[in-house]
């Protein structure tokens, strides 16, 4: 993913964090997310680079309490999904939640400020599926569009977060073209060293 559109998806997923939203359960669901993590953002004692690595493990688990990883890692491995055995599975679905979260964390706080405003512009549920849609105001006066797309999932009846719509580009179709692309001309496990060796870069 560019640097472009890796700027993108972590202001959608701060979008997430600084929705206004009516009672609405999908929407209502995301903003208790909201609500948490910039409790977390604003923690006196979690503040500075000192407090870095606590305040990111305390988001993260917000995120694993928002995002469907196993869906956004069988999305995003696509074809290659159906021939992984459970164990590669599960291994693949640690990894990519980790990667991911590494990936836009390690942005989040310099990006948070950037955003100005956000506005809430609708939401449809059909058949155990949600989207959400908003729009992101920058104080550089750009505005994103974001999607945020959720299934509600049978624990809880709770609505997870599977992909995120940014400006018309998937976040997992994105990844599954870059995964299939390295696949295809090496092999899935050379896919797997090349995501831990980035997760060792980030570390």
């Amino acid at each position: 993913m560019n640097s472009i559109a890796k700027y993108l998806h972590t202001i959608a997923l701060m979008g997430m964090f600084c929705l206004s939203a009516q009672a609405s359960q999908p929407t209502e669901e995301v903003k208790i997310t909201t609500d948490r993590v910039m409790a977390l953002l604003n923690k006196p004692e979690l503040q500075g680079d000192a407090n870095r690595n606590e305040r990111h493990r305390l988001i993260r688990k917000e995120l694993d309490s928002r995002f469907n990883w196993e869906d956004c890692a069988r999305g995003c491995l696509g074809r290659h999904w159906a021939k992984r055995s459970p164990e590669e599975k599960k291994e693949f679905i640690t990894l990519f939640a980790e990667f991911l979260e590494r990936s836009y964390l390690d942005k989040f706080d310099t990006y948070y400020t950037n955003v100005d405003a956000i506005k809430y512009k609708g939401e449809k549920i059909i058949d155990g599926f949600a989207s959400v849609q908003v729009v992101m105001h920058t104080k550089a006066n750009f505005d994103h569009p974001v999607e945020y797309r959720l299934e509600k999932t049978g624990a809880g009846d709770n609505w997870l977060i599977y992909d995120t719509i940014i400006e018309g580009v998937s976040m997992i179709k994105n990844y599954r073209d870059q995964f299939d692309e390295i696949i295809t001309t090496s092999s899935y496990e050379g896919l797997i060293k090349v995501i831990k060796s980035k997760l060792g870069e980030t570390r």
